[in-house]
């Protein structure tokens, strides 16, 4: 449940309220979102980073009236076979790869494919700034 994860926070009083989530934190970011939404709570921007979400599940919140702005950042450009939209069974026949891009990813300390931005280090950190700007200049505050 969302409460387990420490999700029942009071809804926020002032400026935009915004869920980010990355890989299985995006799973997060959108459950957390329907849940403020089914609760009343207008969510700003809900973006999803290399997300694994359904399709089902992405259609909900694209839906919820209450969430006002879904952002999808698939990573395929970088290799990542995760996507938005995906069903549970290519995500498992994806998970040797994905296997593959971790390892790759900690031997050279630069994120590969699905870890393009996961990586501590100067490129991981440049590559985060770089995602903040874009998300920035989308309207995020």
């Amino acid at each position: 449940s969302l409460k387990s994860l420490g999700v029942s926070r009071s809804f926020p009083t002032g400026g935009q309220f915004n869920l980010i989530g990355y890989s299985f934190g995006s799973l997060v970011a959108a459950q957390s979102a329907l849940y403020y939404a089914d609760k009343g709570q207008a969510i700003d921007y809900l973006v999803l980073i290399g997300s694994p979400i359904s399709e089902e599940m992405l259609g909900e919140v694209r839906q919820q009236s209450l969430i006002e702005h879904v952002v999808i950042l698939d990573l395929k450009e970088h290799g990542d076979p995760i996507h938005a939209g995906m069903s549970f069974f290519d995500l498992a026949e994806h998970a040797p790869l994905l296997g593959s891009q971790m390892t790759e990813s900690s031997e050279r300390k630069e994120g590969v494919g699905h870890f393009y931005y996961g990586i501590d280090g100067p490129s991981g950190e440049q590559r985060r700034l770089e995602l903040a700007k874009f998300l920035y200049a989308q309207g995020l505050r």
